[in-house]
């Protein structure tokens, strides 16, 4: 397993609060959509997408938003 060169964020204590501020919360299940956010060290939203199944997730489209923070 590689070792990542950028925080990840768990969203775990209080339930859903981060989620809930940046949208993704989903009120009828108590979780949050199958997201994923790149924020820059400034703290800017630089990429948001919502899914609907992990299968949709992009890989490199992902990694090609966390490119451009470099």
């Amino acid at each position: 397993m590689g070792v990542l060169s950028y925080p990840l964020l768990s969203d775990f204590w209080p339930h859903g609060e981060v989620s809930k501020a940046l949208g993704i919360f989903n009120d009828e299940t108590g979780t949050s959509r199958r997201s994923i956010i790149v924020v820059d060290k400034q703290g800017i939203i630089r990429f948001k997408r919502i899914y609907q199944s992990a299968g949709d997730i992009s890989i490199e489209e992902i990694v090609d938003e966390v490119d451009k923070l470099r």
